[in-house]
C-alpha cells in the first residue's frame, strides 16, 4: 500500500502524474528525435576519425605536422568511433541517437542518484535534469564540434571523488586520460584542491602530467611535431580583442598566460568552497567559464564542457533541500544555454560566473565556511540507511586509520558481550541441570 502511494504523485492533477511516470520515456524519444536535427557535420571530427584510423592502423607520423590539429590521441579514437558506418562527414544516425539519449537518460540517473528520497520532489527535478540536457541537445551544442571533449569535466569531478577517497594514482590517471583528449584539459588539474591540500595535490599533478606526456610521446619520436607552432587570430567579439584592439594573433606564449588565469580561477573556486559537494561541479564550471572569458577564439562548441558542468551542478544542488539553490543551479543551467546561443562569449561568460558564485555562497552558513564537511559517499532511498563519511579535506589517510580503530574498538566490545551472554547462559543451564538431577524438593509436613 505504501509502495503504490509513493509512486501515484497524489499532490498531481492525473495528467501531471502520468507524465512524472514517464519522464525518462519522454526525455529518451525526444532526445531520439532532437538527433534528426542536426544536419551540419560537427566541426573537425572526420578530420579527428581520419586521424584515428590512421592511429589504428599504426601511421603516427603527419598527424601533427600541421599546427592546426590541437586535439589528443584519446579524441581521436572516440572521434573514429563516433564515425562508424558514417556515410559523410555526420554521424550515422543511430550513433547520433544513441549519444543524445545515453547524454539524457545519464544525467537523468545521476539526479535521481544524488536526490534525498523519493517523491514527488525527486521526480520533478529529474524531470528539470532531463529538460536541461534537452535544452542543450537542441542547440546542439554536443554536434557542433569535438563532441568528446564532453567527457573532461567529468573525467575531472570523478577524479577529485576518487581522490578523496584515497584512490591517488587512479585519480591522476583520469586527468592524464583528460589531456590525452585535448591539451587544454590541464587546466582543470586545479579541482583536486576542492579535496587535498597543494602538496598533495602537487604529486597527482606530476603523475597525471608524466600520463598525459605519455599519451603524446609516440608522435613526437615518429616524425615533426607541430602543435605548439599554432597561432590563433583574435576574434572580433571577444574579450582579448576588446582589451587589446592591435592584438591580431595569439601564440603558445600568450596562452600559457591565459592558462595561469583559467588555472588560478579554478583553484580559488575549488579551494575556497572545499566543503561543499556542489564543488565536484562548480570547479570544472569555473575553469570553462574563465576559459570562454579569456581566449581569443569564439567558437561555440566551448560551451560544450559548459553544458555537462552546469547540469552536474544542479543535480549536485539537488542533494540539498534548500530551493533556493535548486533554482539557482536551474537558472545556471538556462543562462549557459541562451549563452550559447549567443555570438560573444565574454558577456555570457560573466553572467554565467556571477550567478555560479552566488550558486555556492548560498551553500554556505551564517557563521562563515564549514571545516569538516558531510558529504554522502552513498544516498540509499532507506531513510534508515545512510552511509556518510565526515572528513576534512586532505586527511582522508587519517580518517581511514580513525575508522579502522573506531571499528577495532566496536569488535571488541560486541565479542566482550558476547562472551558474556554465552557465560550467564552456560550458568542457567548448569543449573537447571543440577535441579533436574536432584529431583523435586521434599513435601513439608504440617
Amino acid at each position: 500500500m505504501q509502495q503504490t502511494a509513493r509512486h501515484s504523485h497524489p499532490a498531481l492533477p492525473g495528467w501531471a502524474a502520468t507524465m512524472l511516470r514517464g519522464r525518462r520515456p519522454f526525455a529518451a524519444v525526444c532526445a531520439a528525435l532532437l538527433a534528426l536535427a542536426v544536419t551540419e557535420p560537427p566541426l573537425d571530427l572526420a578530420d579527428f576519425a581520419a586521424a584515428g584510423r590512421r592511429m589504428l592502423s599504426g601511421q603516427l607520423d603527419g598527424i601533427y605536422d600541421s599546427g592546426w590539429n590541437q586535439a589528443g590521441p584519446l579524441q581521436f579514437l572516440i572521434s573514429r568511433l563516433l564515425m562508424i558506418g558514417s556515410p559523410g562527414a555526420l554521424p550515422a544516425l543511430p550513433v547520433l541517437v544513441t549519444v543524445n539519449v545515453a547524454l539524457v537518460l545519464g544525467a537523468m540517473a545521476l539526479c535521481r542518484r544524488f536526490s534525498p528520497g523519493p517523491g514527488v520532489g525527486r521526480a520533478l527535478r529529474e524531470s528539470a535534469t532531463g529538460l536541461l540536457a534537452l535544452l542543450w541537445l537542441a542547440l546542439p551544442i554536443p554536434w557542433e564540434g569535438h563532441p568528446a571533449e564532453l567527457a573532461i569535466p567529468a573525467l575531472w569531478a570523478y577524479a577529485s571523488l576518487l581522490h578523496r577517497r584515497g584512490r591517488t594514482v587512479t585519480a591522476a590517471v583520469l586527468l592524464g586520460a583528460s589531456v590525452a583528449i585535448a591539451p587544454w584539459a590541464v587546466l582543470g588539474f586545479p579541482c583536486l584542491l576542492a579535496v587535498t591540500g597543494p602538496l598533495r595535490a602537487f604529486r597527482s599533478w606530476v603523475l597525471a602530467g608524466a600520463v598525459g606526456v605519455a599519451a603524446y610521446l609516440p608522435f613526437v619520436l615518429s616524425g615533426h611535431f607541430g602543435m605548439f607552432g599554432h597561432v590563433w587570430e583574435v576574434n572580433p567579439d571577444t574579450l582579448v580583442h576588446l582589451l587589446l584592439p592591435g592584438l591580431e594573433v595569439v601564440t603558445w606564449p600568450l596562452r600559457l598566460v591565459q592558462a595561469v588565469l583559467v588555472a588560478g580561477g579554478c583553484a580559488a573556486v575549488a579551494y575556497r568552497f572545499r566543503d561543499q559537494r556542489l564543488v565536484y561541479a562548480a570547479a570544472p564550471a569555473a575553469a570553462n567559464l574563465v576559459r570562454l572569458l579569456t581566449d581569443p577564439v569564439s567558437l561555440r562548441y566551448y560551451w560544450a564542457p559548459v553544458a555537462v558542468a552546469t547540469v552536474a551542478a544542479f543535480v549536485l544542488a539537488g542533494g540539498t533541500r534548500r530551493l533556493r539553490r535548486q533554482a539557482l543551479a536551474l537558472l545556471l543551467g538556462y543562462l549557459a544555454a541562451v549563452a550559447g546561443l549567443t555570438s560573444g562569449p565574454a558577456a555570457g561568460s560573466i553572467a554565467c560566473l556571477v550567478l555560479l558564485i552566488a550558486l555556492l555562497l548560498a551553500g554556505e552558513t551564517r557563521t562563515g565556511p564549514r571545516r569538516t564537511s558531510a558529504w554522502p559517499e552513498r544516498t540509499s532511498t532507506s531513510p534508515h540507511r545512510t552511509t556518510r563519511t565526515s572528513t576534512r579535506p586532505g586527511r582522508t589517510g587519517r580518517t581511514r586509520r580513525a575508522n579502522r580503530t573506531g571499528r577495532a574498538s566496536r569488535t571488541r566490545q560486541a565479542n566482550r558481550t558476547r562472551r558474556a551472554n554465552l557465560t550467564r547462559r552456560a550458568n542457567r543451564t548448569r543449573r537447571a541441570n543440577r535441579t533436574r538431577r536432584a529431583g523435586p524438593a521434599p513435601a513439608r509436613r504440617p
